[in-house]
């Protein structure tokens, strides 16, 4: 039994036909003989009696053959049908995994090469299940790192045709779900990216380029462009890359390329920033450094023995050391404010006193100017601010509308609580400034008249430190203004609990 069992599928059916023909040979063999034998013993009978008797041995051994035939195809039948049951149940397990039916197992039935090639059949699918979950997770890793970076990564095919985009890039690049498979210059529309990734396709070396886009709101872009690397190869596959190569005019036969985008924008603005700021201090600086010079030179050469002319050098000097002295001071309280480390203690303060005291402070510089300072700030509940803060910018709002209000002009400061916030309103019936100004008001040396605006002695820093001061007490500052009619800033700040 245990070699029939490791018997084959064609052994098997040999076997079953052999013992068929045996078992169905031996009674055809004896009703043969007992026919025979029976015309023998009547060697004397008539010639008719032995012609029956060899017609009925013929009948007898057609009919034997007959059956012998009949139960040969059933039997063969019958087998093939049980041997072949197993072959279709793996017939029906491979179709299945064909299909991406991976969770199923070949029945292990039968024995011999059924039974190995259903193991075997087994033994694939597991390999390959987890070869699936491995290129799973790798891609799933690749795809959660590709898109949790902040650069863009563009993947191109030798056609320069779009295989991937990442989230950065889509974003920079305002790239849709239909760019895959469309080419870079349909897609993201800018020639020297292009160009970009022509020359990387004719170099073994990457090409560096900034490129500016979208329209809205323009992003710079620092590209490197790169050949995709391709898998190592040896013999054959080597020359049969060099002779790929050189049919392409010794461009690479490697899939593709890949580009990398790195936003610039912020450091191009800060570059911008510091640039403009150097030259605005340079210039600022400037002006009082000469005029100081130039005065004090005057005096060496003889004007101190003129005491009117001594007395109005010495008024020069003294205004713009005083001039340069703010500046400083004020360069000095931006720069703490912009990295953050300027002190600030939040806490539930009076408006009232602060307005009160800044306006003291004011008042002779309103004097001078015959510029009629109004307050109006009673019954209102204190507000969660710095008091030293709040006193700055109190300070550079009123001391801006008294020296550009103009001489007999009014203004007027406003405190009220406004759902929950406490507004402080500066207010003045000056000449106003024109709209294209108020959207750069509060940057660092920018100045509406920047002739007068040196005159009288500002140093264009004033209304920048309001508003870094202002959003370091968790406020906002709003500019409106007229032409004609004056200025409002209104502080809003948070009313305590």
């Amino acid at each position: 039994m245990l070699v029939l069992r490791q018997l084959g599928v064609g052994a098997k059916l040999m076997a079953a036909t052999v013992l068929v023909l045996l078992l169905a040979g031996v009674p055809i063999e004896r009703l043969a003989a007992r026919d025979m034998e029976a015309a023998l013993l009547a060697e004397h009978s008539p010639r008719a009696a032995v012609d029956a008797a060899l017609s009925r041995s013929r009948r007898t051994l057609l009919f034997g053959l007959g059956a012998v035939i009949v139960v040969a195809v059933s039997v063969g039948a019958a087998t093939t049908f049980f041997i072949t049951r197993p072959i279709r149940r793996l017939t029906r397990f491979a179709l299945a995994m064909s299909e991406g039916d991976l969770s199923t197992r070949a029945p292990l039935r039968g024995s011999g090469e059924l039974r190995q090639l259903a193991r075997a059949l087994n033994h694939l699918t597991s390999e390959l299940s987890r070869s699936i979950a491995e290129v799973r997770t790798e891609r799933d890793l690749l795809a959660g790192i590709l898109d949790g970076m902040s650069e863009g990564v563009l993947v191109l095919d030798r056609d320069g045709r779009i295989l991937l985009a990442n989230r950065a890039l889509r974003a920079m690049a305002s790239l849709g779900e239909d760019a895959l498979g469309r080419s870079v210059i349909e897609s993201i529309r800018n020639a020297r990216l292009t160009e970009a990734i022509q020359l990387a396709g004719q170099r073994d070396e990457p090409v560096d380029v900034e490129v500016e886009l979208g329209r809205a709101l323009p992003r710079r872009l620092l590209v490197r462009v790169s050949r995709r690397k391709g898998p190592a190869r040896t013999g054959r596959d080597a020359r049969d890359a060099l002779e790929a190569r050189a049919e392409h005019g010794g461009a690479s036969a490697e899939p593709g390329l890949i580009a990398v985008f790195h936003d610039v924008t912020d450091l191009r603005r800060l570059e911008t920033i510091r640039t403009d700021f150097v030259a605005n201090v340079s210039h600022e600086l400037r002006t009082p450094v000469t005029a100081i010079s130039t005065a004090a030179e005057t005096l060496q050469l003889g004007a101190l023995q003129d005491p009117l002319e001594a007395a109005e050098f010495v008024d020069v000097i003294d205004r713009h050391a005083k001039r340069l002295r703010h500046l400083v001071d004020d360069l000095l309280d931006l720069s703490k404010i912009e990295a953050k480390s300027f002190p600030l203690a939040l806490a539930e303060l009076d408006i009232a006193p602060a307005i009160d005291h800044v306006t003291h402070l004011l008042a002779e510089a309103a004097r001078r100017r015959r510029v009629t300072l109004t307050v109006d700030a009673t019954a209102l509940p204190p507000a969660r601010c710095d008091r030293r803060a709040l006193e700055q910018v109190l300070m550079n709002l009123l001391d801006n509308a008294i020296k550009y209000a103009g001489e007999g002009a009014h203004v007027t400061v406003k405190a009220r609580s406004i759902d929950h916030q406490v507004t402080i309103a500066v207010a003045d019936d000056g000449p106003g400034i024109l709209p294209h100004h108020l959207g750069r008001i509060f940057e660092r040396f920018y100045r509406v008249d920047a002739g007068r605006s040196r005159d009288l002695g500002g140093t264009g820093l004033g209304l920048a430190i309001v508003k870094h001061l202002v959003e370091l007490m968790n406020g906002s500052i709003e500019v409106e203004s007229t032409i004609g009619r004056g200025t409002q800033f209104t502080v809003r700040l948070a009313r305590a609990a």
